[in-house]
């Protein structure tokens, strides 16, 4: 069996080679990003208004198949907010409402924001399971298999260690606000509070891995890492993979698959056929949502709206490009016509402003 190190050495082994890869870029060092400055403070933003926006657009064409969405909306898919499209698994969604992903992303910022950046799971678990009395998240479609997992976390039952239940894609997607953490001691790093809020509703170590990748990832935008040429991706790629080889062998086995068959150089005109009709699980959902932004990241909004139109589990697949997309460009170059409509702008705002804060 291997042995698995603990997170802080995971951090430990790998925080100096992200350090000096934004040295070497020109960009701050995670050490020299204390201080908030107006480029951090965008991408804050943008990281909280691009998982909102991407949840609420791919909201639209939950459960339908990528032919189906073209079918429905063109070949340009989904451009703006819209209610449900016809035959969607989530019927009464209305345009620009938020959806499940979103509104556990934004308890866990909430809770971040009150501990100033320390995982408290006490308060985690308060804060979801006001969600499963809130008719708000109940009509947000969050799913049975998502409910039963916050409804076993919520009541401090050992999580599902295997099934869809242990593999499923939101523990991921929620974790975006754990990446705008500006670090500092070791409770505090977006890997480690990834990590810890995966283990209280996900028994597969999988999922562990993934939602570990994920606020790593955001991470690295925020402080302000770029991927410019392909050299640039694959080392990315490289990193993330070596992040969860450390946590699960089998899901940096899946992470590997986003590689090799995508052109990363060309913006494609669509989307590949490996990155269309995405289930639920972490080891499919994860490694296609970052191909997509991959592959689109030289746009936020082509990024997102690919995200929306993939097919299959298109709000979660949404919430993790925008999640990305956001920030790695910043809330200024996103679409004016999204961060203006969507639901509960003023909430999102407040937790941009204070998660911006604990920067300070």
């Amino acid at each position: 069996m291997v042995k698995v190190p603990c997170t802080s050495e995971i951090i430990g082994n790998l925080q100096h080679w992200w350090a000096r890869t934004l040295e070497e870029k020109g960009t701050k060092t995670a050490s020299n990003a204390v201080n908030a400055d107006d480029q951090v403070n965008d991408r804050i933003r943008g990281l909280i208004f691009g998982a909102a926006c991407g949840n609420s657009l791919g909201g639209a064409s939950v459960g339908l198949n990528y032919r189906d969405i073209a079918g429905t909306t063109g070949i340009s898919g989904l451009r703006d907010f819209a209610d449900a499209l016809k035959r969607s698994s989530v019927p009464e969604h209305r345009a620009g409402e938020l959806l499940a992903d979103s509104l556990l992303g934004l308890a866990l910022a909430d809770s971040l924001i009150g501990t100033r950046g320390r995982l408290d799971e006490k308060d985690l678990k308060s804060r979801y399971g006001a969600l499963l009395e809130n008719d708000e998240f109940l009509r947000s479609s969050p799913g049975a298999t998502c409910l039963a997992g916050l409804r076993k976390l919520v009541d401090g039952i050992t999580p599902a260690e295997e099934g869809i239940e242990a593999l499923h894609a939101n523990v991921a997607a929620r974790v975006f606000a754990a990446g705008a953490l500006p670090g500092g001691s070791k409770s505090d790093q977006a890997v480690d509070v990834a990590v810890k809020q995966a283990k209280l509703s996900h028994g597969d170590g999988r999922a562990v891995a993934a939602a570990a990748v994920i606020a790593d990832s955001i991470r690295y935008f925020i402080a302000g890492g770029k991927m410019e040429t392909v050299d640039d991706v694959r080392e990315y790629v490289r990193h993330q993979f070596a992040i969860a080889e450390k946590l699960d062998e089998r899901f940096a086995e899946s992470w590997d698959d986003v590689a090799p068959d995508l052109d990363y150089a060309n913006p494609p005109e669509d989307l590949p056929y490996s990155l269309i009709n995405v289930e639920s699980s972490v080891t499919e959902l994860v490694p296609t949502a970052v191909g997509i932004f991959l592959i689109f990241r030289h746009n936020p909004e082509e990024a997102i709206c690919a995200a929306a139109r993939s097919g299959g589990d298109t709000d979660t697949v949404a919430t993790i490009v925008g999640a990305l997309s956001g920030a790695y460009h910043g809330a200024s170059k996103l679409p004016e016509r999204w961060t203006s409509k969507i639901a509960e702008k003023q909430r999102l705002e407040d937790i941009a402003q204070q998660l911006s804060a604990l920067w300070s």
